[in-house]
């Protein structure tokens, strides 16, 4: 269960309760999404797997078009971007939008003819925007819609640890830089003017092991507890200083609305996309991409000064509210209202 998921289901949820709108969500057989949609009531047909060229997902997604004949088709990934651009091209009633959830470059063929297909493509940052424009995506059909997270659903109540503790949460593949948290971690180990603290890092991913030989080798092993995965509502509050150190590709990252949203003062690398969200010394602290060492310090510096950590709190209670799943979801109707006018 991961931020694209999570989005469809805030999606979904407030077309659901949105007069003049009814929501049928296409999702593989088994995607963890079912069991939040099935307790909002909300409706769902299951393709076969989770494959784009899957001849029986094509099929059920053909008969599933024709059936209910929408206004409407809406991916929110790449392989559902590939079913309903052949759907567009078979059946060809409906307007389609893409959202593109990443800000890595479109790949020369079908990968980049399907979001050609569509009549209009979201992006989630204003980065991803300009990436696809610079793909030759007719920037009339291009705009930009920031995910939003559903505020609510998050405690501002913290479970304090004997030791301050630094996390961070995701998926511990590439784009995020876990390693880069772990090297700052070991600069951090030598800093005299530091609590006594220890990290928490919570998520799966091919990385793992890779990760856990990093600590090891930089003798950290005892100061880093890797969770597996976590719902980041169930972690967030016993973490006292949140650290979003991707190194790419990243979208809008939810992480940073949910560090806010838990009043968790928030660090982050400078990639573009962040720094649409971020502003330094206001409402988070940035670092340069892949700067271990600056990491180090920034951790140091809200460990060390309680009245920047209570600004950068206050303020992120202000900017979570930017970025809830409703403004979100206001502004796809919007979208679909002119799409369909």
């Amino acid at each position: 269960m991961r931020g694209g998921q999570r989005q469809v289901f805030y999606l979904a949820r407030c077309l659901a309760q949105t007069s003049g709108f009814e929501p049928l969500v296409a999702v593989p057989r088994n995607a963890p999404l079912i069991p939040l949609l099935d307790e909002a009531g909300i409706p769902y047909v299951t393709l076969p797997s989770s494959s784009d060229f899957n001849p029986f997902n094509i099929y059920r997604l053909l008969r599933t078009i024709a059936s209910h004949q929408p206004a409407i088709v809406h991916t929110n990934d790449a392989k559902g971007a590939s079913l309903a651009a052949l759907s567009k091209k078979i059946l060809g009633k409906f307007k389609l939008i893409h959202s593109r959830r990443v800000s890595y470059r479109l790949k020369r063929g079908w990968s980049k003819e399907k979001y050609l297909c569509g009549d209009a493509l979201v992006a989630v940052s204003m980065e991803i925007q300009e990436v696809l424009e610079s793909c030759s995506i007719p920037s009339e059909k291009t705009s930009t819609i920031h995910s939003g997270i559903d505020p609510d659903m998050y405690t501002t109540e913290k479970r304090k640890h004997p030791v301050l503790t630094i996390g961070a949460v995701g998926a511990l593949s590439t784009q995020k830089g876990f390693e880069v948290l772990i090297e700052a971690l070991a600069h951090l180990k030598r800093n005299t003017s530091m609590p006594d603290w220890q990290c928490m890092i919570a998520g799966e991913g091919p990385l793992q092991q890779e990760l856990k030989v990093q600590a090891e080798k930089l003798d950290l092993a005892e100061s880093i507890l890797f969770l597996g995965y976590r719902d980041s509502r169930n972690v967030l509050p016993e973490i006292d200083i949140l650290i979003v150190p991707s190194v790419d590709g990243e979208g809008s990252n939810a992480v940073i609305k949910e560090g806010w949203a838990t009043e968790t003062p928030v660090i982050t690398s400078d990639l573009p996309s962040n720094l649409e969200l971020v502003t330094h010394e206001q409402d988070g602290l940035v670092f340069r991409n892949r700067d271990a060492a600056e990491l180090s310090s920034a951790i140091a510096r809200i460990a060390n000064d309680s009245k920047l950590a209570d600004k950068l709190i206050f303020n992120g209670a202000e900017s979570v509210k930017k970025f809830t799943d409703k403004t979100m979801a206001d502004q796809y109707m919007d979208l679909y209202r002119r799409l369909t006018t």
